[in-house]
Parts: C-alpha cells; structure tokens; sequence
C-alpha cells in the first residue's frame, strides 16, 4: 500500500514539475515579448513606468517559480522539504509584493503588516541558520 502512494506521490510531483516548466518558460516568454514590443512602439528605446513595473513584477514571478521549482525537484530527489529553502521563496515572494506596490494606495496598515511578516520570516531564516541543525521534513517513511 505505501509503494502505491509513493508512486502517487511521484506522479503528482513530476506534474507539477511540468506544469511549473510550462508556466516558467511562457513567462520568460512573456517578458521576452513585453520588452521587444515596448522597445520596438514609439519612443523608440524608452518604456514607460508601468511597462517597467510589469516587467519587474514578471521577473521576480519567474524568480519565485525557479526557487518553487528547485524546491520541487529537492522534494523528489531526497523525498525532504528544506525549511530554510521554503522561508527563503517565502521572503522572495514578500520582497517582490512590496517592490512593486503603489504606495500612494495603500493602507498603512497593510505595509506595517507587511513588514511585520518580513521581519517574522527574516528571524526564522535566522534561527534555522544560526541553529546549525539541517530542519527537514521527510516526506517517506522507508
């Protein structure tokens, strides 16, 4: 019974894999075509600050999805999650929200929660690091 659920496990895992490479790479092809075509529209050369804000927001959404992926793939060779790892897309994911938001529309109370979260995930990241202990979680019981 539990050799079936691992090949599930596999099985669903190597889906997602896939699915994040076709969505990592339509990305990339996302940004590819937003910088030719801003480049290519009068004035020539030059883009506009909200083109830049959506290309920024692109690379830092294919930056998380190569991290989720990496992840993905340490989850299927050693059957571990790294905890530290997971903080650090975590961070990722915050650092690219907080890049790219209006701050003239946005609640105080948001930002200050925001910066709360990071400062929360920045101490666990700290302590996984400084505690020296490898913080995984297995995912097999073999």
């Amino acid at each position: 019974m539990m050799r079936r659920i691992n090949k599930f496990q596999k099985l669903v895992v190597w889906s997602i894999i896939w699915m994040m490479v076709v969505v990592i790479f339509s990305a990339t092809l996302e940004v590819g075509w937003i910088i030719v075509s801003s480049l290519a529209t009068p004035p020539y050369l030059l883009f506009q600050v909200e083109k830049v804000l959506d290309v920024f927001s692109l690379f830092f959404i294919i930056v998380i999805g190569i991290e989720l992926l990496e992840t993905i793939k340490m989850i299927l060779d050693e059957s571990m999650m790294n905890v530290g790892i997971i903080i650090l897309v975590g961070l990722t994911a915050i650092v690219r929200k907080i890049l790219i938001i209006d701050i003239k529309d946005t609640n105080p109370l948001f930002l200050a929660g925001m910066g709360i979260l990071i400062v929360a995930l920045a101490a666990a990241y700290y302590l996984v690091v400084i505690s020296g202990n490898n913080f995984k979680c297995s995912l097999n019981d073999e």
